[in-house]
């Protein structure tokens, strides 16, 4: 006989802000400082006082993280969207102003686990939001005149108290958000829901670590419509694989899609996997998740460039991703001989 595991009930859970708890985000330098103190957040390996940190770490990453939210809506303007809707439990998505009315859109999909607006908790906490969020690349996306929208892929259920909250921190029951079970099925929702039938005409996809496959799904299983508005995809430390890709599929991603891969020694580890060409990060930090950030920069010009072209000219050639290795090679072709003129 079939027993169902016994889920915990939730305690009564106070949500704190980060001032509540004694930190801001700094204005000027966008470091997690005391109050008190206006010393940074630091984490110590010191044996002594190591539990109490990870504690205080622990405590912090979620209010630092809706604090970054804030500044995205207060300070960047950027309107909350509900998905589904606001009529049943929904998480948000981010949209700078106009961005859906657009032309020309850059989506921001960061990777497990964290909110939508922060690349790495260990990077917002110790380094600050010019490092760990997305904030810089929204505004530098939109000093570029692109619209930015910043997706919310871990946010998979509603706590009791009707605030979004992910499988992987939170405790208790907790209501299923339609569409956004997962990770990749809220790409795939906002793919579908938003982004294939809105006026957007050029759209740049930044995927991290492993929303790198989320992106990758769209391409496999909406190939023509992907790549007629899709004018490439920047992965960052991607976890994406090439399995069961037709060749149309991988042939867009040799056109479509750069990929930055931390480094060490100026050598990506992964040029077989990817399908796409790869751009070494070198990272000297001790921090693999300070990435995003020593890339961003990359990127960003890259995007750009993408967006402003438009879809990859030609891609709906390959048809739909099956056994079309001939119009690649032609394509390339095509594309040397206009380069060359």
């Amino acid at each position: 006989m079939f027993i169902r595991p016994h889920k915990p009930t939730p305690e009564p859970h106070t949500r704190h802000s980060l001032r509540d708890l004694g930190y801001q985000i700094d204005p000027d330098d966008g470091q997690v400082r005391s109050i008190n103190t206006n010393e940074p957040f630091t984490f110590t390996e010191d044996p002594a006082s190591k539990k109490a940190n990870i504690e205080l770490y622990n405590t912090l990453i979620h209010p630092a993280s809706r604090a970054v939210q804030d500044i995205m809506i207060d300070t960047l303007h950027m309107e909350p969207i509900a998905v589904p809707d606001a009529g049943q439990p929904h998480c948000f998505i981010y949209a700078t102003p106009g961005a859906l009315s657009g032309d020309k859109l850059v989506v921001l999909v960061v990777g497990n686990g964290t909110f939508g607006s922060v690349w790495a908790w260990n990077v917002l906490l110790k380094q600050g939001i010019h490092h760990g969020s997305v904030i810089d690349y929204v505004q530098d996306c939109e000093q570029r005149g692109l619209g930015v929208l910043v997706l919310n892929p871990n946010m998979n259920i509603v706590a009791p108290d009707g605030v979004a909250e992910s499988y992987n921190s939170y405790v208790g029951r907790g209501t299923e958000i339609k569409g956004s079970e997962t990770a990749d099925e809220h790409v795939g929702y906002v793919w579908s829901h938003i982004l294939r039938d809105s006026p957007v005409r050029s759209i740049a996809f930044v995927a991290y670590n492993t929303s790198g496959s989320a992106v990758i799904d769209l391409l496999k299983y909406d190939y023509a419509r992907f790549v007629e508005k899709t004018a490439c995809v920047a992965f960052i430390d991607s976890t994406h694989s090439l399995f069961d890709l037709g060749s149309g599929s991988i042939a867009w991603l040799e056109l479509g899609a750069q990929h930055w891969e931390t480094s060490v020694n100026g050598n990506p580890t992964s040029v077989d996997r990817v399908g796409c060409p790869v751009v070494a990060v070198d990272n000297t930090t001790e921090t693999r998740e300070m990435t995003p950030s020593l890339c961003r920069n990359g990127v960003v010009e890259y995007v750009t460039e993408c967006v402003e072209r438009g879809p990859v000219p030609g891609a709906i050639e390959f048809g739909d991703g099956q056994n079309n290795a001939a119009n690649f090679v032609q394509l390339l072709d095509d594309l040397s001989e206009s380069d060359s003129e």
